[in-house]
C-alpha cells in the first residue's frame, strides 16, 4: 500500500481542520473551503455539461448544501474528493432531468464526427495532452458525458449506466465513438504517437 506524501498528509490535516471549525459554525472555514476549491469544482462540473454558468450554480449549491448541513456531515478521507463526488452527482441529475440526450443504439455507427487537430504542429507531451484535451471538448455531448464519468471520475461501464439509465452496451459504443474522435484528431501522427496517446487515457 503506497504511502501518503507529506504534502497529502498536510491536506488532509488542513481540510480536518476546516471541517471542525465548519461544524462549528465557522464562516472563514467556509470561504477557505470555497477558495480553495471553486476554480477546481467547476471545472470538474464543466467536462460534463459543457455550460458555464450552470456549472457555476451547480458548485455553489453543493457549498450551499455543505453549510446548511455541516453538523450533520461525515466525510471520511479526502474533502476535495468528497466535494468533486458531490458536484459530480449534480451534474448527472441534471443531465437526467432535462432529458436532452436521446440514447439511440443505433446512433454511434450512424453519426459522422469531425476534429480540427493541428496537422503540422509537431508534438511534446504538453502538446499532446492539449490535442487529447481539445479532442475531448469536440467530442459530442452524450459520447463526452459517457468518457467523462469513464476518464475522470473513473466509473465502470455498469455504473455510469445506473447513473444514466441506459444500457451498458450503449456506454461501451459511446466510449468506442469517443476513442475513434481522438484517434482521427492525431491520425497523422505515427503509430508509436498513437499508442502513446491511448496509454494517457488509460486504455492500455
Amino acid at each position: 500500500m503506497a504511502l501518503a506524501s507529506e504534502e497529502e498528509v498536510l491536506v488532509n490535516a488542513q481540510e480536518q481542520e476546516w471541517l471542525q471549525a465548519l461544524q462549528e459554525g465557522s464562516h472563514a472555514a467556509l470561504e477557505a473551503i470555497f477558495d480553495t476549491y471553486y476554480k477546481y469544482l467547476v471545472v470538474s462540473t464543466y467536462k460534463l455539461i459543457q455550460d458555464d454558468d450552470r456549472a457555476k450554480d451547480l458548485v455553489q449549491d453543493v457549498f450551499f448544501t455543505l453549510w446548511t448541513k455541516r453538523e450533520e456531515l461525515v466525510i471520511h478521507g479526502s474533502l476535495k474528493a468528497y466535494l468533486r463526488r458531490a458536484v459530480v452527482n449534480r451534474a448527472i441529475d441534471e443531465i437526467r432531468k432535462n432529458k436532452r440526450l436521446v440514447w439511440d443504439e443505433g446512433d454511434v455507427a450512424n453519426q459522422q464526427v469531425s476534429v480540427s487537430p493541428s496537422a503540422d504542429q509537431l508534438l511534446d507531451a504538453q502538446d499532446l495532452q492539449q490535442t487529447i484535451n481539445s479532442a475531448i471538448q469536440q467530442l459530442p455531448e452524450k459520447c463526452r458525458v459517457v468518457f467523462g464519468l469513464s476518464r475522470f471520475e473513473n466509473l465502470s461501464h455498469k455504473e455510469i449506466a445506473e447513473q444514466l439509465g441506459i444500457s451498458t452496451k450503449t456506454i461501451e459504443n459511446q466510449i468506442t465513438k469517443a476513442l475513434k474522435i481522438i484517434r482521427l484528431a492525431v491520425d497523422q501522427r505515427s503509430d508509436l504517437l498513437l499508442a502513446i496517446v491511448f496509454y494517457t487515457l488509460g486504455f492500455v
